[in-house]
């Protein structure tokens, strides 16, 4: 191994001497025209459509579009029934926090296993870091870190005519005589 970290195989120079490098243990060079598009290396994960829409991004590229984006429209609802007593308590509270419009019926076994890992962390049986991880990870994705709330974009629920009036009539105090 010694003489991987020195000598004409470091550097810029080590894609020529990647017959050697290969047989080294934990190590993989891809060759200079190498098809990413059928590799089974991981990329970053789509951005969501109204994301990207928000953002103005089919302005510039409208060839971006993806027209058949499936659209979620029914709400998250109660917990199941084979969830216990606890995490049903952490299901309606952490319900309540997450933003209107994040989080739908299509989501509910990602927030399910959230929900299972606050229950773990307010019993203070978080033993695992990767489970802490996993945890900020999911919340972040239903947009409950302070950072990640900045990048929802959710649509304003329309004001009713009800709501209108009762918030420009402001009932005055009764007169005592």
């Amino acid at each position: 191994m010694g003489d991987l970290q020195s000598g004409p195989g470091v550097g810029l120079n080590s894609l020529h001497h990647h017959d050697r490098l290969a047989s080294a243990p934990g190590l993989r060079v891809r060759p200079k025209n190498y098809d990413f598009q059928s590799s089974n290396y991981m990329g970053r994960n789509h951005t969501p459509s109204a994301i990207l829409d928000a953002k103005g991004s089919y302005i510039h590229n409208p060839q971006l579009k993806r027209p058949n984006e499936p659209v979620a429209s029914r709400p998250l609802g109660g917990p199941p029934k084979w969830l216990s007593p606890e995490e049903k308590v952490v299901w309606r509270d952490v319900a309540k926090q997450v933003l209107p419009g994040v989080a739908f019926n299509s989501d509910r076994n990602t927030f399910e296993l959230l929900v299972r890992l606050i229950t773990k962390m307010r019993a203070g049986q978080m033993d695992r870091s990767s489970d802490m991880c996993q945890m900020v990870s999911l919340s972040a994705r239903f947009g409950m870190t302070p950072s990640d709330r900045t990048k929802v974009s959710v649509e304003v629920p329309k004001e009713s005519a009800l709501d209108k009036f009762l918030a420009g009539h402001t009932p005055s105090a009764p007169k005592v005589q």
